[in-house]
């Protein structure tokens, strides 16, 4: 049984090996080619500025390029300030009532089924949210 496992060892090892070589060359080629778009939108701003600078005069463009890029980082500032608004949480006799309504509708359930059908596809649903206020706690 030994050499066995240490067979089955030596092959989950290659392959654990052959995945960490593999990520780490897609991490390194997306590195790349983040340099490489860092690159070009150099050059694109490079571009901007020489286009303003012919048509208004290098003062107006290098003011704009600044007042651009201000506003630019204004914007991500205040987009990363935006707080998320938290769920509301429900307390101790609210579940027990949304417990005890669940428990009331699934009591009925089984003459319902006869009437509609549709309804088995509610029961599971009343069921599963049972169970996750459950698992809640």
């Amino acid at each position: 049984m030994g050499p066995l496992i240490q067979l089955a060892i030596s092959i989950l090892a290659q392959g654990a090996a052959d995945r960490a070589r593999a990520s780490a060359r897609r991490a390194a080629l997306l590195v790349l080619a983040g340099l490489c778009a860092l690159v070009a939108l150099g050059f694109l701003i490079a571009a901007g500025w020489t286009a303003l600078a012919a048509w208004c005069g290098p003062i107006f463009a290098s003011l704009s390029c600044a007042g651009g890029f201000l506003l630019l980082a204004l914007i991500l500032w205040l987009v990363s300030r935006r707080r998320r608004p938290r769920p509301i949480g429900l307390n101790a006799a609210e579940i027990q009532a949304l417990e005890a309504e669940a428990t009331a509708l699934l009591n009925q359930f089984p003459e319902a089924i006869g009437k509609a059908p549709f309804l088995s596809l509610a029961g599971a649903f009343l069921g599963g949210l049972l169970l996750a206020l459950r698992l809640r706690r």
